[in-house]
């Protein structure tokens, strides 16, 4: 059971990665072609800055969603240089991360009906004709991984607090 919740928990992670790494050098690659052309050529590749903005927008969600994983997102702790106690550090960390926890299902919330309006709807892109929910599906998947990852900060938070081990930075350093 621990091993088929372990495949679970990496599978998402193996994605984002395949996302970031495959669609940064993508990314690259079109950019590069799209200035060969039009500087030294003369002739811009149709369509080619719409592809761009459609991996961008999985670029710029995945890294955020993989940033809420590695916990490396942007925080404003200032808290730390005032209190020293480790566990009034512990409880305030875990007083923002219930905020941070509610906001992103907020966020959730919003981007389902979003992501379900532009299934239904059908839309396409100007210039190549793509579906418009490859791109704004990205902004609903991303939301749903950087609550999943929030989520089980706060839980590592509340164990952090009760004296505990941390159970998913556990699972995070073993992974590294």
């Amino acid at each position: 059971m621990k091993k088929i919740a372990l495949i679970i928990w990496k599978i998402p992670l193996i994605l984002q990665k395949l996302i970031m790494v495959g669609g940064g050098g993508f990314v690259g690659i079109l950019i590069f072609v799209e200035v060969f052309l039009r500087y030294v050529l003369g002739s811009p590749l149709f369509g080619i800055e719409e592809l761009i903005l459609f991996i961008g927008m999985w670029l710029y969600f995945m890294g955020a969603s993989y940033g809420a994983f590695e916990r490396t997102h942007i925080k404003a702790e200032l808290i730390n240089i005032w209190c020293k106690n480790e566990r009034s550090l512990a409880i305030l960390r875990t007083a923002a991360s219930i905020i941070t926890v509610a906001l992103s299902l907020v966020l959730v919330s919003w981007t389902y009906p979003f992501f379900i309006w532009e299934l239904v709807r059908g839309g396409t892109s100007q210039a190549l004709l793509l579906p418009n929910v490859l791109c704004k599906s990205a902004i609903f998947f991303g939301s749903v991984l950087m609550s999943a990852y929030f989520i089980t900060e706060l839980i590592d938070n509340i164990l952090l607090c009760m004296g505990k081990r941390q159970l998913f930075i556990s699972l995070t350093a073993k992974d590294s």
